[in-house]
């Protein structure tokens, strides 16, 4: 897995571009319409259909990090909490790109996991604008 991110609320760098290469453990997705069903008196189902988006659940596999490592998890946190948009590829890698997609994070989706033994798990929901 391959995120990159531009800082917006810069802890560990300078405020350039920056990127978070680990693996995942779980990577499901779903289609989600966006819209409104309304039901008529006559029995008729008419849908309004604003857009269709496909979410992705994602978990990493258990990491063993150092300080800036994490901080680099948390400032990606951060920085994409609200809707800014950053590259993820599941399958690639900063040396091969598989299928890097523009996506968002889900509000309030992302969480981190601390283990006993000290290594931590993230999960986190991104969302893609379909059509």
């Amino acid at each position: 897995m391959l995120i990159q991110y531009t800082p917006t609320r810069s802890i560990v760098g300078d405020g350039s571009n920056y990127q978070i290469e680990d693996k995942l453990k779980r990577y499901d997705c779903s289609d989600r319409p966006e819209g409104k069903e309304h039901k008529a008196l006559s029995g008729k189902t008419e849908y309004t259909v604003y857009r269709l988006e496909e979410e992705y659940l994602c978990q990493t596999v258990p990491l063993k990090l150092t300080y800036t490592e994490l901080a680099r998890w948390r400032e990606f946190k951060r920085s994409c909490a609200f809707g800014e948009f950053f590259t993820f590829d599941a399958y690639g890698s900063a040396a091969t790109a598989d299928f890097p997609q523009q996506v968002q994070l889900k509000y309030k989706s992302f969480k981190e996991q601390r283990q006993k033994d000290g290594r931590f798990i993230f999960s986190f929901t991104i969302v893609q604008v379909i059509a």
